[in-house]
């Protein structure tokens, strides 16, 4: 190996040591030596049983189910969306083959030949088109006495309009079938596929702050439990502790690199004499670049704070428990779940409970099936169970007393989300805390968004022609999602998934507002359609904008993807040049799998399609071979470029499905009505056997829905075939629009004030039956141990004590040095001398099933 990439190769640390724990630790591989075929993930760094890296090639999509379920519900959504889209556009192909020569189409390019551009032109006397109402065209349309108006074929599309209407039809019952029926079954039958931590697990986020005692949680959860609660953790209010000594950590490394290799970073003596011996050297410091001696101080002051925040008495701020049965969740889910003014006025519901202790509810009593037609079509079989009340030591004891804590405290009590989707150092966060984030970052979205706008119209006016204005959105669509990032570091999350949908939503619409509204809005609304004739140099005609950026879906954006620059960086660059063994692993750590980057690549792609799809017909197949080329490098950067992202569960899938999906259809709708209202894009109308000013463009004139009624009486543009369209498509968004309304009233405004006063928990699919201490060893079961996660650091960091803890439940195993050097805990008790008297990190318990807990959930006969 050259001296020039290798520099350390003897006596350094080893190069094929940081690729073996890429491909074992970083990758995800599964184990071959049982049956190849069963896809079964190993463990990170798994070595004892034999291993492959999944194929890429090999690997079926439900297989991918070991990355989680989120993952699975993306890569099954790029591929129904990619045949969706290409279903669409065979539906659209007749009115291509009319777009394509409609017109002489003499100086248009074959990519756009088959959009709406019309180059075909006739000069007409026109007076107040070149008077009063020159603002309103482009200066080369008119000569000061003449306007161009465009003389393509605007009479024989209502056939090939029918099917392009008949396709946006097809997309509503498909949409509105696969992703609002199918799709939430696919859900269901995931989620009975594989059994995960959540499955048995609750959250409880108002603890009293001195219930901290876990054995006392134990008790009143297990009253609602046939074999009681296995596995419990309660997170204290210690957010700023576990941030200093992760400093602490980082710092202590870029000390480490300062000083020689023997260096025992654990011994401070060690550390203070070497620190004095190298300092000699730091005959300049500099604001950003501190020396050795510079950054031994930072730590100590840092100890300092350490020692203080660990004398700090620390409350509770949620509890997470894992009950040992799906049973025994499900029922103090029902028993304990109550509306939010209930939990707000501390007060029990007792209207649900029937002759005192019980309470009847109705779930589903069978698991659901994708591949047969008619368990997908039908409801699901709803079973009736009872749910008896335990009774207290004191016989006269209430209903209030059972499911009240401590007999006083209403909890506010629901399903908790997968262990690694959990942000434990945002738990403690207030409300106020979190408005103020999502205010202050909502006003740079705007400004940032804004400035794109401009930068983006200033170059399509200075660069007409050109493709400064693509490569600017396609540049900045690739970077976006750092800097979203970046201001959405300044909100508060208590889970990943809703950081995620967060920075989705702001990915997403400046995506949308990027690629697609701020084109149309820059564009001259006769440029839509229309160039100069006879010149190849076309004047900004919308088409010539809109292809490009859903061209460089399919093959810049994935190149860029596939590239990895920053990681090939790492791996080639920095890593042949680190001091050691850990330091050279730390540049193998691979990029995380972003759901939320991969989602809106998706909703981009969809929403600029269908929102140009009646001018740009062929973006439907332009969509579908994105949207493949999207599936495909996902996969290969999933399996051999990337580490796996923590499983959000169903969140991102249902964001898109119930909002940026649907809002994608509403707005082709919507767009396609008013794309068909305004041919033939020229504002010249004949008006008593005289050509005059015009306004064709309904949009501008807020004119809605833009029906041919509307156009003025006398100076009707439309041909008869047109105006049926434009009819269709404008009758169809006011529909849409509506049920769009509806949709959003039924399931967004209703059951939020539904659980202002009511329970709304309702569990998804049936009771597997299947023991948690059963499959607690498995690789997709995780406990709710609270860690951070670092990109600085190899593994995460432990931030509580794992006494008699299950070390399968962690989620993650270190096989050359084990949990200790992990741990945060260690840390604290370094710098302290010893272990505080009261809790100052996160307590974790666990406990074998009491299986001889009695009975308190009855089933009774199904009942109509």
């Amino acid at each position: 190996m050259h001296r020039w990439y290798y520099p350390a190769q003897e006596g350094g640390p080893s190069l094929e040591a940081a690729w073996d724990h890429y491909e074992h630790v970083t990758l995800a591989r599964y184990f071959t030596d049982e049956d190849p075929q069963a896809f079964v993930r190993a463990p990170h760094g798994e070595k004892e049983r034999k291993t492959e890296l999944y194929p890429l090639w090999g690997t079926p999509t439900k297989e991918l189910m070991d990355f989680g379920i989120s993952v699975r519900m993306y890569f099954s959504t790029l591929l129904v969306l990619a045949g969706f889209m290409a279903l669409a556009g065979v539906f659209n192909t007749p009115i291509m083959i009319y777009f394509w020569n409609y017109g002489t189409m003499d100086g248009v390019d074959s990519t756009v030949r088959a959009s709406a551009i019309c180059d075909t032109t006739e000069w007409v006397a026109c007076e107040s088109c070149n008077t009063e109402y020159a603002a309103e065209y482009p200066e080369y349309r008119l000569d000061g006495k003449n306007v161009r108006r465009n003389t393509c074929n605007f009479e024989d599309w209502l056939v090939p309009g029918l099917w392009s209407y008949a396709a946006s039809i097809l997309l509503l019952v498909l949409f509105g079938f696969a992703f609002f029926w199918v799709q939430r079954k696919a859900e269901i039958v995931f989620d009975e596929e594989v059994q995960t931590a959540s499955d048995y697990s609750i959250e409880i986020r108002n603890p009293p702050p001195d219930a901290i005692d876990p054995e006392e949680w134990r008790a009143f959860l297990g009253r609602f439990s046939q074999k009681g609660v296995t596995h419990l953790t309660i997170a204290l209010d210690n957010a700023k502790l576990v941030a200093a000594l992760v400093k602490r950590r980082k710092l202590l490394r870029k000390l480490s690199r300062k000083l020689p290799l023997d260096t025992a970073m654990t011994d401070d003596d060690a550390i203070a004499t070497t620190v004095m011996e190298a300092g000699k050297n730091d005959w300049i410091s500099l604001p950003f670049f501190p020396g050795a001696k510079q950054q031994y101080s930072a730590i100590q002051n840092l100890e300092k704070e350490i020692k203080g925040l660990l004398q700090r008495d620390y409350r509770a701020v949620a509890v997470f428990a894992t009950f040992e049965t799906e049973r025994g969740q499900r029922d103090a889910l029902h028993a304990l779940s109550t509306g939010k003014l209930n939990v707000w006025w501390n007060r029990i519901n007792t209207s649900r409970f029937t002759r005192g202790n019980k309470l009847i509810i109705r779930e589903s009593s069978a698991s659901s099936s994708l591949w047969d037609l008619a368990q997908v079509l039908k409801e699901d079989e709803m079973e009736t169970r009872v749910i008896h009340l335990p009774q207290l030591e004191d016989s006269g004891s209430s209903v209030e007393k059972v499911l009240m804590f401590r007999g006083r405290q209403v909890l506010n009590v629901k399903e908790a989300c997968e262990p690694s989707d959990v942000r434990w150092q945002d738990l403690e966060s207030s409300t106020r805390v979190q408005l103020a984030g999502y205010i202050g970052t909502t006003f740079g979205m705007i400004v940032f968004v804004s400035w794109s706008g401009i930068f983006v119209h200033r170059l399509v006016k200075q660069h007409p022609g050109t493709l400064y204005a693509t490569m600017f959105i396609t540049i900045t669509n690739v970077i976006v999602p750092l800097i979203c990032d970046f201001i959405n570091s300044f909100e508060s999350h208590s889970t990943e998934g809703q950081r995620q949908t967060s920075l989705f939503a702001k990915i997403a619409l400046f995506r949308w507002f990027n690629s697609a509204i701020v084109l149309s809005i820059i564009s001259h609304f006769i440029e839509t359609i229309s160039v100069e004739d006879g010149n190849e140099v076309q004047k900004g005609s919308l088409a010539y904008k809109v292809y490009p950026v859903i061209f460089a879906e399919m093959f810049l954006t994935p190149l860029i993807l596939m590239m990895d620059v920053v990681e090939n960086f790492r791996k080639h660059i920095l890593a042949p040049r680190a001091r050691d063994q850990e330091e050279m692993n730390s540049y193998f750590t691979g990029t995380q799998f972003e759901l939320v980057e991969r989602y809106t690549d998706a909703t981009k792609v969809m929403f600029v399609a269908l929102f140009f799809s009646s001018i740009l017909p062929e973006a439907f197949f332009l969509a579908a071979a994105a949207l493949l080329m999207q599936y495909i490098v996902a996969k290969f950067c999933l399996l051999r470029l990337w580490r796996a992202s923590p499983d959000i569960g169903f969140r991102l899938s249902r964001l898109s499905r119930n909002y940026f999906f649907s809002a994608s259809l509403v707005a082709h709708m919507v767009m396609s009505a008013y794309w068909w209202s305004g041919f033939p894009y020229d504002n010249v109308c004949e008006d008593n056997g005289e050509y005059v000013y015009c306004n064709q463009n309904f949009f501008a004139a807020r004119i809605f829905p833009p029906l041919p009624r509307f156009q003025p009486e006398g100076m009707e543009w439309m041909s008869d075939s047109q105006e049926m369209l434009t009819s269709l498509y404008g009758w169809t968004s006011l529909v849409v629009i509506i049920m769009a309304l509806f949709a959003v009233l039924y399931q967004v405004v209703l059951p939020t004030i539904k659980s202002l006063f009511f329970a709304t928990y309702e569990p998804d699919g049936a009771d597997q039956g299947i023991d948690f201490s059963s499959v607690k060893h498995l690789q997709e079961m995780h406990g709710y141990i609270p860690q951070i996660r670092d990109p600085d650091f190899l593994h995460p960091l432990l931030a509580c004590e794992l006494l008699d803890i299950d070390e399968d439940l962690v989620g993650w195993n270190d096989p050359v040095r084990g949990f200790h050097p992990h741990n945060l805990v260690n840390d604290a008790y370094q710098i302290m001398g010893g272990r505080p008297l009261q809790p100052v990190f996160s307590i974790v318990r666990q406990w074998t099933p009491d299986a001889e807990s009695k009975q308190k959930v009855l089933p009774e006969p199904v009942m109509s």
